[in-house]
Formats: structure tokens, sequence, C-alpha cells
């Protein structure tokens, strides 16, 4: 099993380390060329990019919290409240992203003056998706407390 556990965990890191390689080349060129492309809205090129270079501190806080999650099942403390609380906190993290990408689309769209329809495509599915992570995590988190119970009860039980 921990063998197992250890390969995630290193999906998880390469996964996290391919896409800050990524977001640090390919992002500022993708929005070089959407400015090149559209040029009336050069003036949003670097705030759009420090916004998401913003919001990938959370998503890389997540993904220390899931290595800290791995960690806890490697070590043998997966029925713990202490992981429940690492679920509440990536919960937490994604309704956090939530909010700051609603809020950062409204700003644009005031920038803007309309809605750009790859902007409402995008919204879409960074909300999809993390209230999906969202509602698992919660799920998770009161699945461990109640398993957490039962393990108390049964260890109290001769």
């Amino acid at each position: 099993m921990t063998k197992y556990v250890r390969m995630f965990k290193w999906l998880v890191v390469l996964l996290a380390g391919g896409s800050f390689v990524l977001s640090v080349t390919f992002l500022p060129y993708f929005a070089e060329s959407v400015a090149w492309r559209f040029p009336e809205y050069d003036y949003l090129l670097y705030p759009v990019l420090f916004f998401l270079w913003a919001t990938l501190i959370g998503f890389y806080y997540m993904v220390v919290l899931v290595i800290n999650i791995l960690g806890n099942v490697q070590s043998g403390k997966a029925f713990t409240v202490t992981t429940a609380k690492l679920f509440d906190r990536i919960a937490l993290m994604a309704f956090v992203e939530i909010v700051a990408y609603v809020l950062g689309f409204v700003t644009v769209s005031i920038c803007i003056m309309k809605a750009h329809p790859y902007f409402i495509f995008a919204l879409f599915i960074v909300t999809f998706i993390c209230l999906a992570l969202m509602g698992f995590c919660k799920i998770m988190k009161h699945l461990l407390l109640r398993v957490v119970d039962i393990k108390e009860e049964n260890d109290y039980t001769v």
C-alpha cells in the first residue's frame, strides 16, 4: 500500500511541477498572443497574468495539503481528525478559488464592458472543478469524522 501512496505522491508533485512550469513559460506567451490578436485587451495583459498567478498559490497550497493527507495515509494515521481537518482546509481553499474567480470575472467584465465567451467558459470550468472538489472534500471530511467516532467506540469496547 505504501508503494502506491508514494507513487501517487510523486504523481501529484510531477503534475504540480508541470503546471508551475507551464504557468511560468506558456501562460505569458499565450497572454501575449491574445493581446496581439486582440489589441483592445492589451491593457489587461499583466493584471490577468498576476491574477492567475495569485490564484495558483491557492492551488499549490491544496497540493501541499494533499501531500500531507497522503503522508497521513502512509504513516497509518488516515482515519484521524487531523486528516478530516486537512480535507476541510482543501474545501475552504476551493471555495476561496471560486470567490476569487467570480470576482475576477466580474472585474474583467466591467473593464471590457462585455462578457467575452472565453472568460465565461473559463469561469464555468474553474467553478465546476472547484465545486466538485469542495463537495468531495466535505463528503470525505464527514465520512472520516464518522469513521473516527466508530473507531473510538470500538477502542473503548472490550
